[in-house]
């Protein structure tokens, strides 16, 4: 039988064991809360660093096909308005889009992006150009998806058949890179940076000077092509949105 001196004696060391226990939980409590928030700004600060990296390769992306197009460097024109994926960046694609109401299109579709695809002023937005565009090709007797290739092609089509390519002669030009929205509201989630410049038809063509003299005297032009080279542009403006969603 204990006397109650050592029974008081154990009783008080197993309170200061408690409470070292107590203590330690807090610790850890503290410690996890300081991990946690460190990991939150690493994480926060990561995706800030991927959003800077892939606006400035979207940048770059465009300014090198607009590039390209201002030289002259192309064997044949760009198809007008086709959605082109680039593999070695995953996610990312470009498209070209020639002539003012394709500009005035793709302008649109960027102001819907920046509505945010999902949200209600976006699908305001897209019901809006939807029953414009059908209205347009009811009039003209054209299922909307006729009349929306049309307005692709109206344009710079339209003025390459009735006239040879030119240096003196621009176009409304737009080069818009497509990638991944990080956050995203929704899957495939995108957002877009625009590019544009007015750009001779003669460099858009993919033809030499002498190609386009030749084309002229074909079709009676003398005031078309062979003017010196095809790599004339005046300048270029520069568009983008920082939300988006396709």
């Amino acid at each position: 039988m204990s006397c109650p001196q050592h029974a008081r004696s154990r009783q008080q060391a197993s309170r200061q064991d408690g409470f070292t226990l107590v203590e330690a939980l807090v610790a850890m409590m503290i410690v996890a809360m300081v991990v946690i928030s460190y990991l939150g700004i690493r994480t926060s600060a990561l995706i800030d660093a991927t959003r800077a990296r892939d606006w400035r390769l979207a940048r770059e992306i465009a300014e090198e096909k607009m590039s390209e197009l201002q030289a002259g460097a192309r064997e044949t024109q760009p198809e007008n308005g086709a959605e082109v994926p680039i593999e070695k960046y995953e996610g990312f694609s470009y498209k070209i889009v020639i002539g003012e109401s394709a500009v005035a299109d793709l302008e649109a579709e960027v102001d819907s992006i920046a509505a945010d695809a999902g949200t209600e002023e976006s699908e305001r937005l897209s019901w809006q150009r939807d029953r414009d565009n059908y209205r347009k090709a009811a009039d003209r007797g054209l299922t909307q998806q006729e009349y929306e290739d049309q307005l692709l092609e109206n344009d710079y089509a339209r003025k390459m058949a009735e006239k040879a390519p030119s240096e003196t002669d621009l176009e409304e030009v737009a080069v818009a890179v497509y990638f991944p929205k990080l956050e995203a509201d929704h899957p495939d989630q995108k957002e877009v940076l625009v590019i544009k410049a007015r750009i001779s038809t003669l460099a858009l063509s993919g033809m030499t000077p002498d190609q386009a003299a030749v084309v002229a005297q074909a079709r009676g032009d003398s005031s078309s092509g062979g003017e010196a080279n095809g790599s004339a542009a005046s300048g270029g403006s520069a568009a983008g949105n920082n939300t988006g969603g396709r």
